[in-house]
């Protein structure tokens, strides 16, 4: 074992260039990393070393360096998250620096358009009613029927189209109809609740109300709020109902 110890130790000394050699076969690349348009420094930049892998990262002024095999060509590999990547090879003498300013370019994308439909009353207190269901309420009103049947709605007469929403009087009900305000939609006088409801159910193609907290754009205080929106014609067409309760004819 002693002789073997001192056999490496004379290798050392008659050679002491081998025990450096790996620290001197280097070189360095050196440089500042930036945005090329205002020339702001980019800190965090990825620079990788290929073949090898090996990465540094740039410090909060830009600035970074890293060590390279010398005598070796080797690749730098610069990476930014929303910017262009950037490369170079270089190819270093042993103990050479290289300088390598970066001007990063702002990598952009163009979105394709899309169209977004919303079929649902979303985010509001607007509540939709099927029209559907105004058939087959065994009654001889019509979508007035349909909204006695919702909370905070009451009403005095069954006969009547008249309704009353949280303690409001009958003729504080706003209605519209295909986005126009009817005014006094149902022809009475004050202190009276008779009529019939002027709505036809058989072209009602959707039915929204709202029993307070309303979206602006319907405008007045009132105590609630029946939008209704009437098909749109496409082709001609007859609908004839009937029952012990009344008749109806639409064209």
């Amino acid at each position: 074992m002693r002789i073997s110890f001192l056999f490496v130790i004379l290798i050392f000394l008659q050679k002491p260039g081998l025990a450096l050699a790996a620290e001197i076969e280097t070189g360095k690349v050196q440089g500042r990393i930036t945005d090329s348009a205002d020339a702001r420094p980019l800190s965090g930049a990825a620079i990788t070393l290929s073949p090898n892998g090996r990465q540094v990262f740039s410090s909060s002024e830009g600035y970074f360096d890293i060590q390279v095999p010398a005598n070796t060509e080797v690749t730098l590999i610069i990476t930014f998250l929303g910017y262009g990547n950037k490369e170079k090879t270089f190819f270093l003498k042993q103990g050479q620096v290289a300088e390598w300013k970066v001007e990063m370019p702002l990598q952009t994308r163009s979105l394709v358009g899309v169209s977004i439909y919303d079929k649902e009353a979303r985010r509001t207190n607007i509540n939709r009613v099927d029209p559907k269901l105004v058939q087959v309420l065994p009654s001889t009103g019509g979508v007035e029927t349909l909204i006695k049947t919702l909370p905070g709605v009451v009403s005095n007469n069954e006969l009547s189209s008249q309704y009353s929403v949280r303690g409001g009087n009958f003729d504080e009900n706003l209605v519209y109809v295909n986005d126009i305000e009817i005014y006094r939609p149902f022809l009475v006088r004050s202190g009276q609740q008779e009529g019939l409801s002027f709505i036809n159910p058989d072209l009602v193609s959707d039915i929204r109300f709202s029993a307070g907290g309303f979206e602006a754009k319907y405008g007045d205080k009132m105590s609630s709020v029946l939008d209704i929106t009437y098909k749109k014609v496409r082709e001609f067409s007859t609908t004839v109902t009937g029952s012990l309760l009344g008749g109806a004819l639409s064209l």
